[in-house]
């Protein structure tokens, strides 16, 4: 029999390969090793939440955006953020705004984590966070306010913005040119925006992740589910060049490899694949099921038994795959075009 396919390397050119460590995996490893969450989904009338296969999902354009919004995903969505300030060194953007801006805007909040920490940097800014549910703490700094909006409907605020955030729309987005346009309307002249996506077809470099391995069928499957749809689930490597198309100037684009799990021999990367191991058992039910089920037409218990299988191939140490982030930042030039008109529904 032959061996099992290879899944195709990087090609990331510039990018020198994740060094394995191969000493037993650390205590760090078994910290962030078989997660369970314990979660409670709470039923709301006024919201008429829409159910399916145990998760909850939002209300507002009931559809839209096929990952759930219960208190599972909001744990994964907080874990995500963290990995991915981790993965920045510890920064919530990496686009030089200064240090007074006066507006930001931060594009699907979720739960308002990077909002909140934005806020409490720039207490003399305004923060808004938009999102399609309102799953946002009540408690936050009295200079962030939430706001529940879809990022591609049109915008309906009245003064443009120093610096407008963007992160983790993979799977949502249906025309990402049009998005990144949009931004630059709004942004005052000498603004950043920041767009924070990934490739999500993992790789390794050593080939140990093989195109028979349940992660990698499930990064491909979901990847070209979403494609049906029209929502691109890689959006990351093509971010730069929308910036450039849409007008931005001074575009800078930083790419990251991240390892899934803590097999790498650097510390920080090391940690940094821990917590990546850590979101993707959280995470991986939420961003498979409704693709899968609603799109690909596989029966909930052919779902459940492949989720099965991409966990334990999480597990494996001896898998050394990575995911790549990809993280834009530009600046709207002084002379471009006009600040966004002023709308009666403007906040």
């Amino acid at each position: 029999m032959s061996s099992p396919e290879v899944a195709e390397d990087s090609g990331l050119t510039g990018l020198a390969p994740i060094v394995v460590d191969d000493e037993p995996e650390s205590e760090l490893a078994s910290i962030f090793g078989d997660s369970t969450s314990t979660t409670a989904s709470l039923t709301s009338s006024i919201l008429r939440y829409h159910y399916e296969n145990g998760r909850r999902y939002h209300a507002y354009q009931q559809g839209r955006y096929l990952m759930p919004n219960d208190e599972k995903e909001q744990e994964h969505m907080d874990i995500l953020g963290n990995m991915f300030n981790l993965v920045l060194g510890g920064k919530p953007f990496l686009a030089p705004i200064g240090d007074h801006p006066q507006r930001i805007l931060d594009l699907g909040t979720g739960t308002g984590t990077w909002a909140i920490e934005v806020g409490d940097m720039f207490p003399s800014a305004q923060v808004i966070g938009n999102d399609l549910s309102p799953i946002q703490p009540s408690m936050v700094p009295p200079n962030v306010q939430f706001e529940v909006d879809d990022v591609e409907s049109p915008w309906a605020h009245s003064s443009p913005f120093d610096f407008i955030h963007c992160r983790f729309l993979a799977t949502s987005v249906k025309d990402w040119p049009k998005l990144v346009g949009q931004t630059l309307q709004y942004l005052k002249p000498d603004g950043y925006a920041e767009f924070y996506e990934c490739d999500y077809i993992y790789k390794s470099d050593d080939g140990s992740l093989k195109k028979d391995h349940e992660m990698f069928i499930n990064c491909s499957e979901v990847v070209r589910a979403a494609g049906i749809l029209g929502q691109d689930a890689c959006p990351g490597p093509k971010l730069k060049k929308w910036f450039e198309d849409a007008g931005f100037v001074n575009v800078t684009e930083a790419v990251f490899k991240i390892p899934i799990g803590p097999w790498a021999k650097d510390p920080r990367q090391k940690e940094i694949g821990a917590w990546n191991k850590l979101q993707a058992f959280e995470g991986v039910e939420g961003w498979t099921m409704a693709l899968l089920t609603r799109v690909l037409g596989w029966p909930t218990e052919k779902v459940q038994l492949h989720l099965s299988g991409v966990r334990k191939d999480y597990r494996d140490p001896k898998i050394h795959a990575y995911m790549t982030g990809y993280v834009v930042y530009g600046q709207k030039a002084k002379e471009s075009v006009k600040a966004a008109e002023p709308t009666p529904e403007a906040t």
